[in-house]
């Protein structure tokens, strides 16, 4: 009966550690979110800003992503509502409140860009309604494989580009994939940076960010497989850029 017992006692011992060995598997890493760096001391404070903007949006789908093709729908500018500056609406939303990338990640922009000016009356803004076209339109990429954010915000000293090394939680980012056989062209999207995915031996393997896409249903955190093969991160085209409006004030 010992033995039995003791049988009986070694096989639940070596169900419970499997049990526990599967549960430790399965449990997911921390959750990396916008609202995890809003109150980072160790990210910029105008990153903070970006991050706690992007952390107030729903992720349960309200958003949804829709890139309109031609004659598909009325036109509109990927925002999820209309967006001003300065009291003047420069974007345009849509009656379903849809988003597509570079529409997102701009008002996210343009929103905490706005509420600064207002905390900041004295500072002479080279953002405004009056050339906000060649703004918009350099954010929303002009040639392939091309820094959109980076170009607008440097464009009129309220940014800079950076490498990915100097990357921090909100920072925006322009991803290039390498091409797939059926596509024309290299895929692009916006998004704002939230963290490098590491192996165990820390290298580098992937880029967390947010922004809006189909594959989420609209808004909300995704990572993305940094390398070589047709669909992943092209590293080598990946633009990193940084919001800092008032390193031109007085200029």
């Amino acid at each position: 009966m010992r033995l039995v017992r003791r049988g009986i006692e070694a096989f639940i011992a070596a169900i419970l550690l499997a049990t526990m060995v599967t549960s430790c598997a399965k449990s997911p890493v921390a959750k990396v979110t916008p609202a995890s760096f809003a109150h980072d001391d160790s990210v910029p404070p105008f990153n903070q800003l970006i991050l706690a903007e992007a952390a107030a949006y729903p992720t349960d789908g309200t958003h949804t992503y829709w890139w309109p093709r031609k004659g598909d729908g009325p036109a509109y500018d990927g925002c999820s509502t209309d967006v001003f500056l300065g009291g003047t609406k420069v974007m345009e939303g849509e009656s379903q409140a849809r988003t597509y990338c570079c529409g997102l990640t701009l008002e996210v922009f343009t929103k905490v860009y706005d509420e600064y000016l207002r905390q900041n009356p004295k500072y002479e803004s080279p953002l405004t309604a009056g050339n906000w076209a060649e703004f918009q339109s350099r954010w929303f990429v002009r040639d392939l494989q091309g820094d959109g954010p980076g170009d607008a915000l440097e464009s009129l000293g309220i940014g800079r580009k950076i490498s990915a090394a100097e990357a921090l939680p909100g920072d925006f980012v322009q991803v290039w994939r390498h091409k797939r056989k059926k596509e024309k062209n290299p895929s692009g999207h916006s998004v704002i940076f939230l963290a490098w995915e590491k192996d165990r031996h820390g290298n580098t393997t992937g880029l967390r960010y947010w922004s809006t896409q189909q594959s989420t249903k609209g808004i909300h955190e995704r990572v993305e497989k940094i390398g070589n093969k047709p669909g992943e991160v092209d590293a080598a085209h990946t633009h990193y850029s940084r919001a800092t409006p008032s390193a031109s004030a007085g200029k």
